[in-house]
């Protein structure tokens, strides 16, 4: 029985500093390219549009805007996700790039992994097409993080990011 105690103990205890100490970075979560066949004004102004999400991003069910504002930095939104086991949650979205035609960047406040995405659009090699990149980094920089939430998070977000990619490219292609 003393040994199991020891054990707990020194498991919290790692637990505890692990979970103080941060690596100086946003770790990267996922990030793919789709090259589309539209130019990156058209590609720029249909994934910027946050209406257009639940149309290609699976799991999305509705956005709304808080403020009546015009797009850009500082500009708020309301996702209703799907969430499994959980049901339907809303994630506040902040805008904190607006860059047209080439770069959007913003925050969710998802508890778990507080992502923060970056949408790039450059020409692609061939005229009228154009590369998505998306990155997601998580803004929670603990170590006890990067060694067991973000694994897990990694191949889920791997595997949804592809999905999510097909569903814009079938979309509009």
């Amino acid at each position: 029985m003393e040994i199991v105690t020891i054990i707990c103990v020194v498991l919290v205890a790692i637990s505890a500093v692990l979970s103080q100490l941060e690596v100086s970075y946003d770790p990267l979560i996922v990030s793919k390219s789709v090259v589309l066949a539209k130019t990156p004004k058209q590609v720029f102004y249909y994934v910027a549009d946050f209406h257009n999400h639940n149309k290609w991003i699976g799991g999305i069910s509705k956005t709304e805007e808080l403020d009546g504002s015009l797009m850009g930095e500082g500009k708020l939104f309301h996702q209703m996700v799907e969430t499994p086991f959980v049901g339907e949650v809303r994630h506040q979205i902040e805008i904190l790039q607006y860059n047209p035609p080439s770069k959007v960047v913003y925050n969710s406040d998802m508890e778990l992994l507080k992502p923060r995405i970056e949408l790039e659009i450059t020409p692609g090699s061939k005229v009228g097409h154009t590369r998505l990149t998306w990155k997601t980094y998580s803004r929670r920089r603990s170590y006890l993080f990067c060694v067991t939430v973000l694994p897990i998070s990694q191949y889920i977000s791997n595997e949804n990011l592809r999905s999510t990619l097909f569903n814009l490219r079938t979309l509009i292609h």
